[in-house]
């Protein structure tokens, strides 16, 4: 019942989310921030349509709790391309805070870029991050990074936000948390976002690492295990030691 219920309220979360960040660029594009011509604006509109198009699969995926892994919705993607729309489709969300939103990548890769895994899934656990490193930020950088680790894969999202301090990092993933100076500040939040980034890494067999000093920023680390096959992600042998959400949490 506890997991049904986070379920349906991690989905919420997530679609509200999702058109929260499109009306805020509709807006734009009527304000004519970014031009009038169609070639101003293209760009734009194509990440609208991005935008629209993740809402709509995550209504039609309700079925699919993030913290199981479906082996129907399992399919293999480049993750190269996956960030780099996630990064067309944040970029003027970040520019409307005043933010610098940048993609780092390397110039090769050592087993290449291609992931196993429910790519609407994992588009919620990249999504929540970045939302959060925006969220928290009131002025500088963000910065999402695609990189090799000697054999793995991984994803940093590392902000120059307000910081999370030592002793409350071993309780930012459990679900409705949020620190005391959060709830002192304007920003509105329900403290599920990043339980919803830990259990679709914990469903797929990834590691996530936190580091975070206060008031200088905060980088979450997302490691792709290196496979024998060359493909990062799931791989069929590969299922949650446990459903029990006392067992996934890092607590």
């Amino acid at each position: 019942m506890q997991q049904e219920v986070l379920s349906i309220l991690g989905l919420l979360h997530d679609v509200s989310n999702n058109y929260q960040g499109a009306s805020l660029v509709l807006n734009q594009i009527i304000d004519g921030v970014y031009g009038q011509s169609l070639e101003e604006i293209k760009p734009l509109l194509i990440a609208l349509q991005q935008t629209n198009d993740r809402g709509v699969s995550l209504i039609q995926s309700k079925r699919t709790a993030f913290f199981e892994l479906n082996p129907v919705t399992e399919e293999q993607f480049d993750m190269l391309s996956f960030l780099q729309n996630n990064y067309s489709r944040f970029k003027p969300i970040a520019q409307y805070h005043s933010l610098n939103l940048h993609y780092e990548t390397q110039s090769s890769y050592k087993h290449g870029t291609q992931v196993r895994g429910d790519s609407i899934s994992i588009d919620r656990m990249l999504c929540n991050l970045v939302t959060n490193a925006i969220k928290y930020t009131l002025a500088g950088d963000i910065f999402l990074r695609l990189l090799n680790q000697e054999d793995d894969l991984i994803i940093e999202i590392e902000d120059t936000g307000c910081g999370i301090a030592a002793e409350q990092l071993s309780n930012i993933f459990i679900p409705f948390w949020r620190a005391p100076q959060s709830r002192l500040s304007d920003k509105a939040g329900r403290g599920i976002g990043l339980y919803i980034a830990w259990m679709v890494a914990y469903a797929h067999g990834l590691s996530m690492r936190v580091d975070s000093v206060a008031k200088q920023g905060t980088k979450f680390t997302i490691i792709f295990p290196y496979k024998d096959d060359g493909i990062y992600g799931v791989d069929g042998r590969m299922l949650p030691k446990s459903q029990r959400l006392q067992d996934a949490l890092p607590i």
